[in-house]
């Protein structure tokens, strides 16, 4: 907590922390919010919320530590300053600050760290407290033991103070739902899962698509992705997902992580350090550029830039094209690429963007659903100082389904103003 608070002193222009509600005892529930306070542009979200198990220890280091790494790279990293600059980062880094005291307390004394609900106790034999992740109003099932089950869901729909704060704070992005994604950061198992929790079987028009999602978010990570509708998940109900994505219209996926023989909900300090830090972070960055488009993008080709050169007047861009690796154990359904194209200084999902097709694309002699390319771009008309150039590629139609667009990726470069000063030569 000390920490979150420091980060705003730090990165001014980046990273305000604001208060969104209390929890039943009334500690302040944090939200930071991450991004360039002083650019305009048209800006997704990703939501992160942790800590909501109070004993989900990773989750909540992980969110902290990817603030920190976004935070301290701006200026000296490409992805970091750009992302922060198009994007904007929520994060309720601990939902739960109550129930996350108590399972300290029983870190500290080298105790089973078990306690996973909040403090607000209605049982008269025992202590128990209420589990915050289903408390939700959507779908919400009274507990059938009743305040003395130890997954106790509360004795109303959204009884409890820490839920009213986040879905309040949750509606104010309903009417933003098409650039938009929200994560919750949960442990004990690596999956990744998709409402309906509370009713694997319901209708979706999104099944397809929060599958795709959760692949693209899973790549090269130990959380495999699960479709609604698996059987071996029985229902869960008031959940926050399924409030995000039911009530509110919200994209959102529960990212667990953990393995049950390296700490359970706990997880070792091992186990995160050597497993899950690194891979994850990376993946919230994944997950950061998907918010531009999360039901779209998940499905498109993925750019890497290969290398670039710049003189006066061009930068010269070499790249690859790729419809298949970036996805857990590879994509579903695949193609050749279809187009590929660029914008200068303004996104792609920006409306004042003018986006210039890249024509020299040539699919690979191997891979079908790799292309290459080279492309020359005139800089000459531009103002000296940086500027972004954003990359953005389409696959093919193929086997009924639409072309689509992939992840978004950018560079950036800078024009001298040598390049503009006159020259005087001494008669």
């Amino acid at each position: 907590m000390q920490r979150l608070q420091s980060l705003p002193n730090e990165y001014p222009a980046l990273a305000q922390l604001s208060v969104i509600g209390n929890s039943w005892e009334g500690k302040p529930i944090y939200l930071l919010n991450l991004t360039n306070h002083s650019s305009d542009a048209v800006k997704p979200h990703l939501i992160l919320i942790s800590g909501l198990r109070a004993n989900a220890f990773a989750p909540v280091e992980l969110s902290l530590r990817f603030a920190e790494q976004l935070l301290a790279g701006y200026g000296t990293i490409t992805e970091n300053s750009w992302v922060l600059d198009h994007f904007e980062v929520h994060l309720i880094v601990m939902a739960n600050p109550d129930g996350r005291a108590k399972a300290e307390t029983q870190a500290l004394a080298g105790n089973e760290i078990n306690w996973q609900n909040n403090t607000h106790n209605s049982c008269n034999s025992q202590e128990i407290g209420v589990r915050l992740n289903n408390n939700f109003t959507f779908n919400w099932h009274a507990s059938e033991v009743g305040p003395c089950d130890p997954a106790f869901a509360g004795s109303t729909a959204g009884s409890e103070p820490e839920a009213q704060a986040i879905m309040t704070y949750l509606a104010g992005f309903a009417e933003q739902s098409e650039r938009i994604l929200l994560l919750n950061l949960d442990s004990y198992k690596s999956e990744i899962l998709s409402p309906y929790l509370s009713d694997p079987l319901a209708e979706n028009p999104y099944i397809d698509d929060l599958y795709t999602l959760a692949e693209k978010i899973a790549y090269d990570t130990l959380s495999a992705p699960i479709r609604q509708g698996d059987l071996n998940h029985p229902p869960s109900y008031g959940t926050l997902v399924d409030f995000a994505y039911g009530e509110l219209a919200i994209p959102s996926l529960v990212f667990s992580m953990g393995y049950p023989l390296a700490g359970e909900y706990a997880s070792s300090c091992l186990y995160f350090d050597q497993y899950l830090v690194e891979k994850n972070i990376t993946a919230l960055f994944r997950a950061l550029k998907v918010s531009a488009g999360p039901y779209h993008q998940p499905y498109g080709p993925e750019i890497k830039l290969v290398s670039t050169q710049q003189n006066i007047n061009s930068l010269y861009v070499e790249g690859v094209v790729d419809d298949f690796t970036t996805w857990y154990k590879g994509a579903d359904e695949y193609s050749q690429v279809e187009s590929a194209w660029f914008s200068i200084d303004r996104s792609p999902w920006d409306s004042q963007a003018t986006l210039v097709p890249i024509s020299n694309l040539v699919q690979d002699e191997v891979h079908g659903y790799k292309s290459h390319f080279s492309v020359e771009i005139d800089i000459s008309l531009l103002k000296p100082g940086n500027h972004l150039i954003f990359f953005q590629a389409w696959d093919s139609e193929a086997n009924g389904n639409p072309s689509n667009p992939g992840l978004v990726t950018a560079i950036n470069f800078f024009i001298s103003y040598q390049y503009y000063l006159p020259v005087i030569r001494d008669r």
